[in-house]
């Protein structure tokens, strides 16, 4: 009933509500050019006013106009009507946060900004805080020494009493601060459970009454299904679910919902039916059967806190900043309901760093509850109280709680190893221990997960591998999340096991090893380690294997040249001739082109085709010059020999004049053998011009000498004869000091 107003706003914009003296006061945090003439027009609006800052847009009406007004956000435009019921709100609470500074925090979960309007009541400044959508509202006010916090129907909104006092909306919450001096205690009554509680929309009748006023209720709501006809047992079964959830019986009370919606299908889409359905299942520890919570429906505080403790449930982050939020509402449950719900909310607040809120909890509980054990460590973990934390994990682990001794064992494992105090092979084997303790669900899943990390982290990736195994068949629906680590862990079992085991791991797991380098370096490596042991047939039976699995022709081509190789060196030549053909593909890179040219040029050679192997080897190009010039010299093709040999040396030897190394002087010296067999004066020639000056000083000096000498023309040629003719003379003696040294080689 009533007028309704419709003010467009870009998306995004935050709006609050409130009642200043005489009048509605409507904030936009965005400047927005509306025109109000009509709306001036209208008796019961003729009052209305309109002021448009660079911050934000303040509209003005008069209290007569709206009974009870709503704001709410519909499409691309905030539309504030009067509904015949109050509409259901979550509360925006106060809480100090310790300092120092301290600092008034406000929990908005849709908060938008902050903005400053003039008040038109006192002329002062007003800091308002904006939120989203139009269900969180501060229903009640609070005065402080430095401020006051006024009640709104949307938003929050702060009076400063001091000029320092400042207002900032952040992600979830407001927060408020104030200078050096100024006080942001709030008056006594303001902590009050139940007024806070009383200050909060509901959505479940849960009423927090002694134990007999509970059974006393059960059996009238008992009564009443009995009482009424077989297609009217609907609602008093929810309030006889109602009934049983109070009493901290959720296994029951889900089980009479689920009864309720069969034989009545119009509670299977009644909202409150729905979300009284996911509430039990939640408590009862059924978090897959809870999906109730997520379906639309009356945003409340209420319904805030049981959706926040389905996201602490499932893992997810937000849920902790939602029940500390809306903790008033958990601390008036009646106690067998609270006892169920606070060991919940106090693990997941402390999980998700609303320390001060779970402290204030467990202020409130028995120092002796086991129940909150598991809490309290967590609260000393986060404090960093590391000896106290562990004592409490111990004290949880000798409990009878199946689930909290499993969480407690991991937890205390995962501090020993973060503490410095066990090393990672120790923490896997402490939370091997929590396997037996608790199976069946997510606890077990992740903690099979964190023990195949720190098997791998401990360099037993075979383990790792084996866990990770097991938990794809046990946890079917993981496997599209097991499977990358799965391999992963099967790569590093094959590259650091022992050859035979490794061979026989990837034998038995080749199909889950997917195409790709990955995959070929670890084969090639295994096929290197066992050629090492001389298991050759075994490193090329897998190589084969290989083969026929690899992605790509360049894949395939290097994984057949180190099958050929492998093959060659056990003395099979046409073996590797075969498979270098089988591999053989256009367009390889250069690197892998000229490796598969000379194993090729190799077995050519083996086989007896030394012609063959000459192209191969000149195709292959400088990596398989001394090879070809060696090969060249057998076959007595003296000049084609030094050519090969000319060629390296102009390459490899250095520009500037510089002495010539050990490993250089016997090539250039092999050079001039080369070209004295070969009987080319020329050559000889140019090679002692060039090099005689750098062969100077060394063992190889007078040989080179010698090779590279002229001939004998004239009389004045026999001293240089002489001295040569000395030359050989001493030439077998240096050839047996040769023949007998150390490391000689052909």
């Amino acid at each position: 009933p009533g007028p309704i107003l419709v003010l467009p706003s870009p998306a995004g914009t935050g709006a609050a509500l409130l009642r200043r003296g005489d009048a509605w006061l409507v904030v936009l945090d965005t400047p927005l050019p509306l025109d109000i003439a009509a709306l001036r027009a209208t008796p019961a609006f003729a009052g209305a006013e309109i002021a448009t800052g660079p911050q934000a847009t303040t509209l003005r009406l008069p209290l007569a106009a709206l009974a009870r007004p709503q704001l709410r956000r519909e499409g691309a435009a905030w539309v504030l009507d009067n509904p015949a019921a109050a509409p259901a709100l979550r509360a925006i609470l106060p809480e100090i946060e310790p300092g120092p500074p301290p600092r008034l925090l406000l929990r908005a979960a849709r908060a938008a900004g902050s903005v400053n309007v003039v008040d038109p009541e006192t002329g002062a400044t007003l800091l308002v805080g904006t939120v989203l959508d139009g269900g969180e509202a501060m229903p009640q006010g609070r005065r402080g020494a430095a401020f006051e916090l006024l009640p709104t129907l949307l938003g929050a909104a702060l009076l400063p009493r001091a000029d320092s006092l400042t207002l900032r909306a952040l992600e979830g919450r407001f927060l408020a601060q104030a200078g050096p001096g100024d006080s942001l205690a709030i008056g006594p009554d303001a902590g009050a459970a139940a007024v806070a509680a009383a200050a909060m929309s509901r959505s479940f009748d849960l009423p927090a009454e002694p134990a007999a006023a509970l059974h006393e209720r059960l059996r009238n709501a008992i009564a009443a299904v009995a009482a009424a006809p077989a297609l009217g047992r609907g609602e008093p079964r929810l309030r006889n679910a109602e009934a049983l959830l109070s009493l901290g019986m959720p296994q029951e009370a889900q089980s009479l919902i689920g009864l309720a919606m069969r034989d009545d299908p119009r509670l299977a889409g009644d909202a409150k039916a729905r979300a009284l359905l996911g509430a039990a299942a939640l408590l009862a520890g059924r978090v897959a059967e809870a999906g109730g919570l997520d379906q639309p429906a009356p945003e409340t505080d209420e319904l805030a806190l049981w959706r926040g403790l389905l996201a602490a449930a499932r893992g997810q982050p937000q849920g902790a900043a939602a029940i500390a939020a809306t903790l008033p509402v958990l601390l008036a449950y009646p106690e067998p309901l609270l006892a169920r719900i606070a060991p919940m909310a106090a693990e997941a607040m402390a999980a998700g760093g609303e320390l001060a809120t779970a402290r204030r909890l467990l202020a409130v509980r028995a120092e002796d509850d086991a129940a909150l054990g598991f809490a309290r460590a967590r609260l000393a973990e986060a404090g960093a109280q590391v000896d106290a934390a562990l004592a409490g994990y111990d004290a949880v682990v000798r409990g009878r709680d199946r689930r909290a001794r499993a969480m407690a064992m991991r937890r205390g494992a995962e501090l020993r190893l973060a503490s410095g105090r066990t090393d990672a092979a120790g923490a896997a084997a402490a939370l091997e221990a929590t396997l037996a303790a608790w199976r069946g669900d997510a606890l077990e899943s992740e903690a099979r997960l964190r023990l195949a990390e720190l098997r791998e982290a401990a360099g037993d990736a075979r383990g790792a591998f084996d866990m990770l195994r097991e938990t794809e068949a046990l946890f079917p629906d993981l496997a599209s999340a097991v499977r990358p680590r799965q391999v992963a862990a099967l790569l590093k079992a094959i590259e650091s096991d022992p050859p035979v085991s490794a061979v026989t791991l990837f034998d038995s797991h080749a199909a889950l090893l997917p195409p790709g380098e990955v995959t070929e370096r670890a084969v090639l490596s295994l096929a290197g380690r066992l050629a090492a042991l001389d298991l050759a047939d075994r490193a090329a039976g897998m190589l084969r294997r290989a083969i026929g699995t690899a992605a790509g022709d360049e894949s395939r081509a290097r994984l057949g040249a180190q099958l050929a190789g492998l093959l060659f060196g056990g003395g099979d030549a046409p073996g590797a001739l075969a498979a270098l053909a089988e591999t053989a593909a256009p367009g390889l890179p250069a690197a892998l082109r000229q490796d598969r040219l000379l194993t090729e040029a190799r077995a050519l050679l083996a086989a007896g085709r030394a012609e063959d192997a000459v192209a191969r080897f000149r195709e292959a190009g400088p990596p398989a010059a001394m090879e070809l010039s060696a090969l060249l010299a057998e076959r007595q093709d003296w000049g084609a020999a030094a050519a090969v040999l000319l060629d390296v040396l102009r390459t490899t030897l250095p520009a500037t004049p510089a002495p010539l190394d050990d490993s250089q002087r016997p090539l250039v010296a092999r050079a001039a053998a080369l070209l004295a067999l070969a009987g080319d004066e020329a050559g000889l020639a140019t090679l002692r011009a060039s090099e005689s000056s750098r062969m100077a000083g060394g063992d190889l000096e007078e040989a080179f000498g010698v090779l590279t000498a002229a001939r004998v023309a004239s009389l004045d040629d026999l001293p240089r004869l002489r001295q040569e003719l000395e030359v050989a003379r001493r030439l077998p003696a240096r050839l047996e000091g040769l023949r007998s040294a150390p490391g000689a080689t052909r």
